[in-house]
């Protein structure tokens, strides 16, 4: 029986408070800090424009586009499909902690266990020990020019000459069913168990985040196949991959550019070149999956496949989804054929560096491609309509012309034969949203003062009881103040993303705008001086307000004869014009002016 961990509310703060928000959630889509924030492609919905938050103080992210909201446990869940026992143990075991054990589990208990996760650790533990003892896999290393200390720095390994190697290693630690879900093990036909991985060279593939999901196994000889990998399954699918993606995430975020491989020897050719931000798509087709990937990590990309025909046909079709994603491309053809790897040996880093320093963006490579004026007319107009198509692969209309454009400069074609007919996205624009289905702007003077109470939560929490109900206008605000007065009566740290479960969808997307896109005071504000001044906008409001709703009254009791009512309430509206006159002062000072009644504020 598998062990069952017992996850408590304790243990989840425990693995949350361990947990680097921003690190592993950046291991998926590239961020860039803004403010207390942290801002980047939403990796949940396609968009162009960054509207995905991580706020790694308060321990949760949101979505302004599609509403995807959570902590690190629900980014997990969501982008491993792990349920939530796995999701805590996955965040436990990246940051080191011991789960508690409750008890032996059932069957659907180990179905739901991180085992396989375990076993492939351990088996890449194991074949990086046999490195050292397999004298053919490091002659394959030193020929391909891998050092010792880079082939373990990339997770190189060695799977020994024998049947059962692997197996007999970890079965003290985990049973077979476990093996073979983690793709380490094979049934023959006759039912004999084995190892999959025999005599070979083997190269962990990682997620973005470091972990081994799997693994590529390369023949020493010409016995086929070349090379092997792990078998498909829920937790290792290749074409969801890029090799490298966990060296090279840093350096593409600082760059906001990544170099597009083949394969593991050109990734790891393009690292040794001084060029870490290279990743490999593990083949010669690039899947939309891994296009999502680059585009949610790099701004640009530099496809730079092998310089055979193989090679340069694939790039043409990894430069549609890459365009259709927004992602700017440029194109490296290797001469004479060479892939990074060979290029590399042949002809030294900075050979290699210049190349990609140089390579041209997606117009001039595709009009390098095309034969000129007077060559074979079909060929010609075959090259120049593939060009065309993959250009009009970019969803912005403008970007789309400019690219078009540049094609019929270069290859001497009017603009208007390249233009499908049948591409109506150019003439349709998208409707704006009737006035009624506009959202109401927030107040500013509301926005300051519920962003002041939220930033310091219990701590503030002793300002809400001065702060009259009637201060807020706009819908979502006074459900956030209403909400924060439940809360003011047993101050406790806030919990943002539980008191935004418990709003309407409106309130509670303003609350993440409030939090994560909060308002900066000017260069000589404090904030609790501009605290004071917007509570006293409010204050100054809600006295007008009640002004006004005074005047009928008095209307009424002068109509009536009431002339004890009509003193009485000259009285209040005497009153309320000190009041408003104090707040007014104490804004601007004495002699000043406030324009804090606006709505705008």
């Amino acid at each position: 029986m598998e062990p069952v961990y017992d996850i408590n509310e304790d243990v989840k703060r425990e693995v949350l408070a361990a947990t680097d928000l921003v690190d592993l959630i950046g291991a998926v889509t590239a961020l860039k800090k803004v403010g207390a924030s942290w801002k980047g492609l939403c990796p949940f919905h396609g968009e162009k424009t960054p509207s995905f938050y991580v706020h790694p103080e308060k321990g949760f992210y949101y979505c302004f586009g599609c509403g995807a909201k959570g902590d690190a446990i629900t980014f997990v869940r969501e982008t491993e499909r792990l349920e939530f026992p796995e999701a805590v143990a996955y965040l436990a075991r990246r940051a080191g902690i011991s789960l508690p054990v409750r008890r032996a589990g059932t069957r659907s208990d180990r179905a739901k266990d991180n085992r396989p996760a375990e076993a492939l650790a351990a088996a890449a533990a194991f074949f990086s020990s046999q490195l050292e003892r397999h004298a053919d896999v490091r002659a394959l290393l030193s020929r391909r020019g891998v050092t010792a200390e880079e082939a373990k720095r990339c997770g190189f390994g060695a799977a020994p000459e024998s049947w059962d190697a692997l197996k007999e290693a970890l079965s003290g630690r985990f049973p077979e069913e476990v093996l073979f879900e983690a793709g380490l093990l094979q049934r023959s036909e006759a039912g004999r168990v084995y190892d999959r991985f025999r005599n070979r060279l083997t190269i962990e593939i990682r997620d973005a985040r470091g972990e081994v999901l799997g693994f590529g196994a390369r023949a020493l000889g010409d016995e086929p196949p070349k090379y092997l990998n792990s078998p498909e399954s829920s937790r290792f699918t290749k074409g969801r991959l890029l090799y490298g993606l966990d060296r090279a995430r840093e350096a593409i975020r600082k760059g906001d550019e990544a170099i597009l491989v083949e394969g593991y020897f050109d990734r790891i050719a393009m690292e040794r070149a001084g060029l870490p931000q290279a990743v490999a798509s593990m083949g010669t087709a690039l899947t939309p999956a891994q296009a999502d990937l680059l585009a949610r990590h790099a701004a640009g990309v530099v496809v730079a496949y092998d310089g055979d025909p193989p090679g340069q046909a694939a790039s043409r079709k990894a430069f549609p989804l890459l365009l259709e994603r927004g992602v700017k491309v440029r194109h490296l053809v290797l001469p004479g054929g060479h892939d990074p790897d060979s290029f590399l040996a042949a002809n030294g880093a900075e050979a290699l560096r210049a190349l990609v320093e140089a390579a041209p963006g997606i117009v001039s490579a595709l009009a390098l491609m095309v034969p000129p004026p007077g060559s074979d007319p079909a060929e010609r107009a075959e090259r120049i309509q593939e060009a065309a198509g993959i250009l009009r692969a970019a969803p912005d209309r403008v970007l789309r012309h400019e690219l078009l454009s540049g094609l019929a400069r270069a290859s001497a074609v009017p603009l208007e034969t390249l233009f499908d007919p049948s591409d109506r996205r150019a003439a349709i624009a998208r409707k704006p949203a009737p006035e009624a289905d506009r959202p109401i702007p927030l107040p500013e003077a509301e926005e300051v003062v519920l962003g002041y109470l939220l930033a310091d939560w219990p701590a503030r929490s002793e300002l809400v009881p001065a702060i009259p109900a009637g201060s807020f206008s706009h819908p979502s605000a006074r459900s956030i103040f209403g909400a924060l007065q439940e809360l003011a009566r047993t101050p406790e740290p806030l919990d943002f993303l539980d008191l935004a479960s418990h709003l309407e969808v409106a309130a509670g997307r303003t609350l993440h705008q409030i939090v994560l896109e909060p308002r900066r005071p000017g260069p000589a504000e404090r904030e609790d001086e501009r605290f004071e001044k917007a509570l006293g906008f409010l204050g100054i409001r809600l006295i007008e307000r009640e002004s006004s709703a005074l005047q009928p009254e008095i209307a009424r009791a002068e109509a009536s004869g009431d002339a004890d009512r009509v003193r009485e309430l000259l009285e209040e509206k005497q009153r309320q014009a000190r009041n408003r006159q104090g707040l007014r002062r104490r804004i601007t000072g004495p002699g000043g002016s406030s324009q804090g009644g606006k709505e705008t504020k």
